[in-house]
């Protein structure tokens, strides 16, 4: 059963809750069939490139679905169009679709579709297009260009679902994509906090009694410390799924002791290879293992390589050098592998420190770390030294305003009792905020209240 045919099943059941109120699935049947009205107007004589500007919301997600059924490519772009002129201008979008909550403005760009290689393979195959932007923290911005098609069929086996899900990953990244289209094909209630912020979900989550929340480490991290727990009934939620960057194992069984009923799901997923399905072995892993037959992994060199159905086709602005001739693709993800075909994702390829031949990753730092005391924040990062080729260096946030060189002198004493002597760091850095690259990097605890 198609996407669209299931909204129009579910009629009247509530399908987006936010700001504007709740809008049922008949209700944003009503909004594609004018998203798709507005389509004919136009008469384009081809498939073409959109930029959807939005966020989760009725009209966003009308002229995603009518989009993707007229088989023509869309780039959903957070935020609003001035903020995005590289971007539309990579993808050649013809027309832009500024969206409200329930409205939305079409605005021309220019006269005619893209050509590239990648757009035209799609119109070939009569497959709509998905574009998705990386998040360029390590330079300009990826665009990925995916079959939208296909990525949608993998929805249609969806089961009915009864739990309201959270919308926390954006409209722009494929975890908030996933999160969407999960919900949709399953007749849940998508709810839409107003903002990211932990009370605006907080408040969302009590009030709409959300049985699903998807989320990141850091941010279940911040729930914790924030004490909205103590003041809100979440009692309606039930699952928790976390991903995009490795789960600490202390944090985890913080978790699990906030939420003692909820089950906890690791998630996996890339931009180039989309949502994979997965299990967690037992409630206090951080190991997990894929269940998704449309998915094919294998670990090499101690790096993750998948091969999946939704992959995408390539880049628009760059080579395809993390995928092999035989289509798969090194995620660039260091895993550990674990019993009964499990893994756990322990950092990025690359982040290895080296030290006097003796290899290490910086998280095995960075967990020793996280649990003294008085650390909110750690990064652990090799420097250069004469001697030993690399040593071990942290940067450390901490809470209050402690005695730093007590504290630092109980952060080596610890060190030293947990960590091999080539582990423990030898320069300690107090600062205000931990900087990378990449968000992979850092890793944050639970923060003390006095």
């Amino acid at each position: 059963m198609s996407l669209l045919t299931r909204i129009t099943a579910y009629s009247a059941k509530p399908a987006l809750a936010g700001t504007w109120g709740v809008v049922s699935y008949g209700q944003l049947g009503e909004l594609v069939g004018k998203a798709r009205r507005t389509l004919a107007q136009l008469k384009l004589d081809r498939p073409t490139a959109f930029g959807l500007i939005g966020e989760h919301g009725p009209a966003s997600t009308a002229w995603l679905i009518a989009l993707a059924e007229a088989g023509h490519f869309v780039a959903p772009l957070a935020g609003n169009t001035a903020e995005h002129p590289a971007k539309l201008a990579l993808i050649n979008a013809q027309w832009i679709v500024a969206t409200g909550d329930v409205t939305w403005e079409l605005l021309p760009r220019v006269d005619e579709p893209s050509a590239h290689p990648l757009f035209e393979q799609l119109r070939a195959q009569g497959s709509a297009g998905l574009v998705l932007f990386s998040s360029g923290t390590s330079g300009t911005p990826k665009a990925m260009v995916q079959d939208f098609s296909t990525l949608l069929a993998t929805y249609e086996t969806r089961h009915p679902s009864r739990l309201p899900l959270l919308a926390l990953l954006g409209f722009d990244h494929i975890g908030g994509i996933n999160t969407l289209l999960g919900a949709l094909a399953s007749g849940a209630v998508l709810v839409v906090p107003e903002n990211r912020s932990v009370q605006s979900v907080v408040t969302a989550m009590a009030e709409h009694r959300v049985g699903v929340l998807p989320a990141s480490p850091t941010f279940l991290n911040l729930l914790l410390a924030s004490g909205e727990l103590q003041s809100r009934d979440l009692t309606s939620l039930k699952i928790i799924t976390y991903g995009t960057e490795p789960m600490p194992e202390a944090l985890l069984r913080r978790l699990r002791q906030a939420f003692p009923y909820v089950r906890f799901i690791q998630t996996f997923g890339t931009s180039e290879t989309g949502i994979a399905r997965t299990e967690s072995p037992e409630p206090d892993s951080t190991f997990f293992r894929f269940s998704d037959h449309d998915l094919k992994w294998k670990v090499v060199d101690d790096e993750l390589w998948l091969k999946s159905r939704t992959q995408i086709g390539g880049y628009l602005n760059s080579t395809n050098e993390n995928f092999m001739a035989d289509g798969w693709f090194r995620t660039g993800d260091k895993v550990e592998s674990g019993p009964n075909s499990t893994l756990r994702i322990s950092g990025r390829v690359g982040e290895t420190i080296n030290v006097c031949g003796e290899k290490l990753i910086p998280q095995e730092v960075e967990s020793v770390i996280l649990d003294i005391d008085g650390v909110t924040e750690c990064r652990a990062f090799g420097e250069s030294h004469a001697l030993t080729g690399q040593t071990v260096a942290v940067d450390i946030v901490a809470a209050g305003n402690p005695d730093f060189e007590s504290l630092r002198a109980r952060i080596r004493t610890i060190c030293r009792a947990k960590l091999a002597r080539h582990k423990v760091p030898t320069r300690v850095n107090f600062v205000s905020r931990v900087s990378g690259e990449r968000m992979k990097k850092i890793r944050i605890k639970k923060r003390t209240h006095r």
